[in-house]
């Protein structure tokens, strides 16, 4: 398991890796993990899959993630917490950043799945003498057969002003069927990289209480998971939710079988869904002239938050989710009044606050 401290050590202070291209053969894998799906797919296929065209798993490293205030404080009204149902996604759930490797499946029996590179220093969390990077292994269908699981994002409505142009993307026809880690609230087998020494205060996927730590190199970690509850009330002292040690496992890849069970791809989606900002800020728009289109989506005027409103206390967000067909959950949030970085700017941007849009549709 040390080989991966060494060699990412001696690619960092040679180019000796850049000249392994063309020696004649293919690179050898830096580690090996062992993968199975098991299920049955046929009751848990969408509606107009009958088949499936390659079933696979991938190997997805995560990032570090906070949710936005509005989806974990309470809600203010019945609208408002129809909207966090509808546009929210877990707050413990795991946030993929980059995929690394898949291989093909098939129901039942073991494959191996070789990783022929480290994860790249941004995934990885921590200090240089001390980082750790998390992944889930991905049980999905192609669909496109690109070899590859593809992500998705959330589909925002449309905003108005100047500022950078708008993005969106396709969602992705891969079909998931489960993870070995989904959200820190369920059991999990995930695999693990560590780079120096364990830091057991870190927050990032934390398996607190779980021993002993893991050592330099890779490994498979599993935990048994902790309630929402426990989450959130130790967020608010400070501390990490414990793990039932009990629970918690830690293996070699290459003598741990990561069994991922199916499940209805509707329950694991988000596992393959990114996020745009992962600092747990509020990206705040300007509402259009004309109203966006809210086929599908669920609504909600509600307060801001005391720390985004500022001097404005009295301003009101009208929250809109994405649509009940999209891929990934998300969240728009608009006010008459405010800047593109910051809702309480005192020079604002957009000033609608005495002639809102026709449809504005909240106090003003």
């Amino acid at each position: 398991m040390r080989r991966a401290g060494f060699l990412a050590l001696y690619c960092a202070l040679s180019t000796a890796c850049s000249k392994l291209v063309g020696l004649g053969g293919p690179v050898p894998p830096l580690v090996q993990f062992q993968v199975e799906a098991i299920g049955d797919l046929g009751p848990l296929r969408p509606p107009g899959v009958t088949s499936d065209v390659s079933l696979r798993i991938a190997l997805v490293w995560g990032a570090q993630w906070w949710t936005e205030p509005f989806c974990i404080l309470p809600p203010e009204s019945d609208s408002a917490a129809a909207v966090i149902a509808a546009g929210c996604r877990d707050p413990f759930g795991f946030v993929p950043a980059l995929v690394a490797a898949s291989v093909p499946v098939q129901l039942g029996t073991p494959s191996t799945l070789p990783l022929v590179e480290p994860p790249p220093t941004d995934i990885l969390v921590g200090a240089i003498t001390s980082r750790i990077g998390y992944a889930t292994l991905v049980f999905f269908d192609d669909r496109d057969s690109s070899g590859t699981l593809d992500l998705s994002m959330p589909h925002s409505t449309a905003f108005g002003g100047d500022g950078p142009p708008q993005e969106d993307s396709v969602d992705s026809t891969d079909v998931i069927y489960g993870a070995s880690f989904l959200t820190m609230t369920a059991p999990d087998q995930r695999v693990a990289f560590l780079q120096g020494t364990f830091d057991r205060t870190s927050a990032f996927y934390p398996r607190s209480g779980c021993l002993p730590d893991p050592e330099d190199g890779f490994s498979v970690l599993g935990a048994g998971g902790f309630s929402a509850a426990a989450g959130i009330t130790a967020s608010l002292a400070g501390t990490l939710p414990a793990e039932d040690p009990t629970s918690c496992t830690d293996g070699a890849p290459e003598m741990t079988l990561v069994a991922v069970g199916a499940q209805a791809p509707a329950n694991v989606d988000e596992v393959s869904c990114v996020e745009r900002a992962l600092d747990g800020s509020t990206r705040y728009r300007e509402p259009p002239t004309d109203a966006p289109d809210l086929t599908g989506r669920v609504s909600a005027c509600a307060s801001l938050p005391s720390f985004d409103a500022g001097d404005q206390p009295n301003l009101i967000q009208f929250v809109v989710s994405g649509r009940s067909t999209d891929h990934c959950k998300g969240l728009t949030h608009y006010t008459l009044r405010g800047c593109r970085e910051n809702v309480a700017c005192a020079v604002p941007d957009w000033d609608f606050t005495s002639n809102p849009p026709a449809w504005w549709p909240c106090p003003s």
